[in-house]
């Protein structure tokens, strides 16, 4: 082969490379794993692509940009009970939504005693899965900025 023809080739399979890892959708994420009070020991991942993070500390934090946006406490899987009760009856609560997030069952609602929306607090009480312990998740910042810092969270319990 001709030394014009390699170069060529080597060229193409320079750019094709190129463009699969240009293609390519790159997701980091940082993880975890809490000892709870009740024996249990909880694992969280987050995606933290688009610059978000978790802390270690308990309560932990979710920041992006090097801001707080939603902070996490534990709690008992008896208290989700109670949790789940007030997103659908508590006063100045509007419910939003629940369902099962990768096998963990949770409630969204919206808490405002102000009754304007800068001054409302958006909560999930998540209560995972094959085990005792549920996670309360607040967002002062908006409805989409706690939805999107749920999407981006993972729970299990590690042995």
């Amino acid at each position: 082969m001709s030394k014009m023809k390699q170069t060529i080739l080597c060229a193409l399979s320079l750019v094709c490379v190129l463009a699969v890892l240009a293609g390519c959708n790159v997701r980091t994420s940082m993880a975890y794993t809490f000892s709870i009070d009740n024996g249990d020991s909880i694992k969280i991942s987050l995606d933290t692509s688009d610059d978000y993070k978790l802390t270690s500390d308990v309560p932990f934090d979710i920041t992006r940009d090097g801001e707080t946006v939603s902070r996490g406490v534990f709690i008992h899987s008896v208290a989700y009970v109670e949790y789940a009760n007030v997103a659908h009856n508590g006063e100045n609560v509007q419910f939003l939504d629940s369902g099962n997030k990768d096998g963990n069952e949770y409630v969204f609602w919206k808490y405002n005693d102000a009754q304007d929306d800068e001054n409302a607090e958006y909560n999930y009480a998540i209560l995972i899965k094959d085990s005792h312990t549920g996670i309360i998740l607040s967002n002062v910042t908006s409805e989409e900025s706690a939805k999107e810092c749920f999407s981006r969270l993972t729970f299990s319990v590690e042995n």
